[in-house]
């Protein structure tokens, strides 16, 4: 039962909260020779505050019983990046990262871009080829004008100085065909004496080819004028795609809708906008209230997995307590309706309690049937430890096993053989698909074997019937723990 539920293997960093510099993991690629790329940042402490970093992109290299293989920092002097991670792609054995750098506004910071004689005035795109020890051996670059107007008497710039000033954020990059399919935000800067004065906030659609060069580029104007910090309102891969439209999902908050989906044709023409409401909101207070916290995963085109923070139903004056969801919706384009279809959805949480799903990916599919979801909990309760819940889910989306760790999650992925890899502070783990499967109990018993520990967490029940079943079979105890 312990080679059951045990993880195979965990790679982790040791970081206190006044570390001076710090190596997130945030999302795992599992490369064709077996090893694990993990899309990664570096973060520098803030001079004056402990809690605010300056990051660069970094990658780590993982052997497939994780050990560390190589690992890279993209430093620029005078940047920062505000996309945090690299994309990473693998295409024909090689690895490709793609990621983005803005002027470095903390003050505080020996990186900050007034200290050099020459200050940036434009972001860079950058997209490299890695050889096997991540050095770089082929790269392009872009660089596009960007506002450095610093908004240094308010008291919420000096807080955010980078959030609130010009910058590129990556919204998506992933492989269609032959090409990549990327996404980014050019913000301007916050003015907060004279709001909309700098402009317009921007989205930007591009088709690059594998060398580097960018064939097709669309862009757009937002009603934003630089303070929606897109790095905190927007996640990773939220750019999705069918056999003929690309898909953005984002909040909304007018009209008693709570998010959109944007579509856009395969040459970036927009064609279509379609909405999300909660279904189950009915207090007025709730009506204004967007999504959050956004994760999507596309099943196929007529099918997508959303996860959202969400404002608890049962307590809903209060915004410090949420619920986690999980919806499964119809966002077929041809569907006459402007509202998404929501057909099943469950949700995760309590009234007085603070949920939050993985801050990268926190659903996945396995081997086409499997779905994995998972949730953080006790994320802002300092007298409790965080800890996160994996469910499995079957197609009708009942909960088929749980898993349960320690510590909370930044990223879920499932691997080609079905195993599971989480990412998290400091941290990632490989968990054998076995942890989910109580049909693989009865495998691991052995003559030593005495009893079978079944753990029934927060409300998830083990299946009870099958594993008393075993147990009687072997003629052994089990031992119910309801925590």
């Amino acid at each position: 039962v312990n080679m059951l539920f045990s993880q195979e293997w965990e790679y982790s960093l040791e970081y206190g909260p006044y570390d001076n510099e710090m190596l997130f993991f945030v999302e795992p690629t599992e490369l064709s020779d077996g090893n694990i790329a993990v899309a990664s940042y570096y973060s520098y402490k803030r001079a004056n505050t402990p809690y605010i970093y300056s990051k660069d992109p970094a990658v780590v290299i993982l052997s497939s019983s994780g050990e560390e293989l190589a690992r890279c920092v993209f430093h620029r002097e005078g940047y920062t990046s505000m996309t945090y991670t690299p994309y990473l792609i693998e295409k024909d054995g090689d690895l490709f990262a793609l990621f983005t750098h803005s002027p470095e506004h903390d003050y505080d910071s020996p990186n900050y871009f007034l200290n050099y004689d020459n200050p940036p005035e434009d972001a860079i795109l950058s997209f490299c080829k890695l050889d096997k020890e991540l050095n770089i051996i082929d790269s392009c670059e872009y660089r596009f004008p960007i506002d450095i107007f610093q908004d240094s008497n308010w008291w919420q710039w000096q807080e955010e100085p980078n959030e609130l000033s010009g910058h590129l954020f990556m919204l998506s990059v992933f492989e269609d065909k032959e090409d990549l399919i990327g996404s980014y935000i050019k913000t301007v800067s916050a003015d907060i004496d004279s709001i909309g004065s700098r402009g317009h906030d921007s989205l930007f659609f591009f088709r690059m080819n594998f060398k580097g060069e960018i064939v097709d580029m669309k862009g757009y104007e937002r009603e934003t004028h630089g303070f929606t910090c897109p790095s905190i309102v927007y996640r990773r891969n939220q750019i999705l795609k069918t056999d003929s439209n690309y898909l953005l999902y984002e909040a909304y908050d007018k009209d008693i809708k709570h998010g959109q989906v944007l579509y856009y044709d395969l040459e970036f023409n927009h064609v279509a906008t379609k909405y999300i409401v909660h279904p189950d909101y009915n207090t007025p207070i709730l009506d204004a209230d967007p999504l959050k916290d956004i994760s999507v995963l596309k099943i196929n085109d007529s099918t997508t997995y959303l996860s959202v923070t969400a404002s608890c139903i049962d307590n809903p004056h209060n915004d410090f307590y949420n619920d986690v969801r999980l919806y499964k919706l119809n966002d077929n384009i041809e569907n006459a309706s402007d509202y998404l279809s929501t057909e099943n959805y469950i949700i995760r949480g309590g009234p007085y309690t603070y949920e939050r799903p993985p801050g990268t990916n926190s659903v996945d599919v396995a081997n086409d049937t499997s779905i994995y979801f998972a949730c953080n909990y006790n994320m802002h309760d300092s007298a409790l430890e965080p800890y996160c819940v994996i469910e499995c889910l079957n197609a009708d989306m009942d909960t088929i096993s749980t898993l349960f760790y320690d510590k909370s999650l930044e990223s879920i992925r499932t691997m080609n053989d079905g195993n599971i890899l989480l990412t998290g502070y400091g941290y990632i783990a490989k968990f054998p698909a076995s942890a989910f499967d109580p049909d693989k109990i009865e495998a691991l018993i052995s003559p030593k074997t005495k009893a079978i520990m079944a753990v029934h967490y927060v409300g998830y029940p083990c299946d009870m019937d099958k594993i008393m079943a075993i147990a009687k079979k072997h003629t052994i105890l089990v031992l119910e723990d309801a925590a």
